[in-house]
């Protein structure tokens, strides 16, 4: 059964892999155009990995730009049997384009939808066959939802502490997060995403910061506690490693969850939530992780992803 996965880029290319791992032959991938890093991260599991180009980014711009060049880039992909969509506006023209040849296409929404749904996953799910959800609470936002469980990858190493706190924002940066924490007292490791470390590194000579690793996963399987917007790293770090997590509300980020989805997102992780930095008065980063505490285990729910893509496709679902 040939199997194309749209990995459409930070979390999103975080699903991809991750339902990678579980099939047990390679597979097709597209990325978005010029993403090295998904293409990297992808390799490993990859048959061939093609390139379409994205429309917008999570913070806004214009979507229309790349819709020709996405649709020209999309008719040259072969037809494949199942298209799994890993949402964001990058995923909608490949899987449309996929659905009109004659695939089976499945969504993928965001872990941190839980009352407002995703645009590009919304319509997607008009000509899909199902959405798959993280969590019984995103079931009112589609007829066709099917609940899996959180979909995380394998866990690569084993969780232990030392003595470090990680925040990571995923590939946009947090700049008014990373200010607050320059002030606090503890050890730091900082992922800054596209802001340059150079911003930080003076300020806390004894801190370590950087801009991407591949290998973000070991972070945080070390860390003592983790520090992240609403993204998938929240959900990697409770589900996979059990850290204690903090969750900070980005209000940078217009197209993706919003505040109330942010902070339900954070109570089903059992992390501790937090506003925007910009309506923080005191000492509320020193708070949130001196009252963090380990999650309750979760199971993920990849495996059943996969079973119920394949079992389908085979007529047995």
């Amino acid at each position: 059964m040939d199997v194309l996965i749209i990995a459409s880029g930070g979390g999103h290319t975080g699903y991809a892999r991750a339902i990678a791992q579980y099939l047990e032959e390679k597979v097709d991938f597209v990325v978005p155009e010029g993403d090295l890093l998904s293409r990297k991260l992808l390799e490993p599991y990859a048959r061939k990995i093609f390139e379409v180009a994205k429309g917008r980014e999570p913070s806004g711009g214009s979507l229309l730009l790349g819709v020709l060049r996405a649709l020209t880039q999309s008719f040259q992909l072969p037809k494949y049997d199942a298209t799994v969509a890993t949402g964001s506006n990058h995923s909608v023209v490949p899987s449309l384009i996929e659905r009109v040849k004659g695939s089976s296409i499945y969504a993928i929404e965001s872990q941190d939808r839980i009352v407002t749904r995703g645009k590009a996953i919304h319509l997607i799910s008009r000509f899909s066959r199902a959405v798959f959800l993280h969590w019984k609470e995103q079931l009112p936002l589609y007829k066709n939802g099917v609940v899996t469980g959180p979909i995380v990858e394998k866990p690569k190493y084993d969780a232990r502490d030392e003595g470090y706190v990680l925040f990571t924002a995923g590939s946009m940066g947090f700049h008014r997060l990373f200010k607050k924490a320059l002030a606090l007292q503890v050890k730091g490791v900082v992922q800054t995403g596209r802001l340059s470390p150079d911003l930080y590194r003076s300020q806390r000579p004894d801190w370590n910061f950087f801009d991407y690793d591949i290998d973000l996963e070991r972070w945080i399987a070390h860390a003592s506690i983790v520090v992240t917007h609403q993204g998938k790293t929240a959900m990697e770090a409770v589900v996979m490693y059990r850290k204690p997590t903090v969750v900070v509300y980005n209000s940078d980020w217009t197209r993706a969850a919003s505040r109330e989805d942010t902070k339900i997102y954070a109570e089903l992780l059992g992390a501790y939530f937090l506003e925007d930095p910009s309506k923080w008065k005191g000492d509320e980063l020193n708070t949130a992780l001196a009252s963090v505490k380990e999650p309750k285990p979760i199971e993920p729910g990849t495996i059943k992803l996969v079973n119920y893509v394949l079992k389908r496709r085979l007529g047995s679902g």
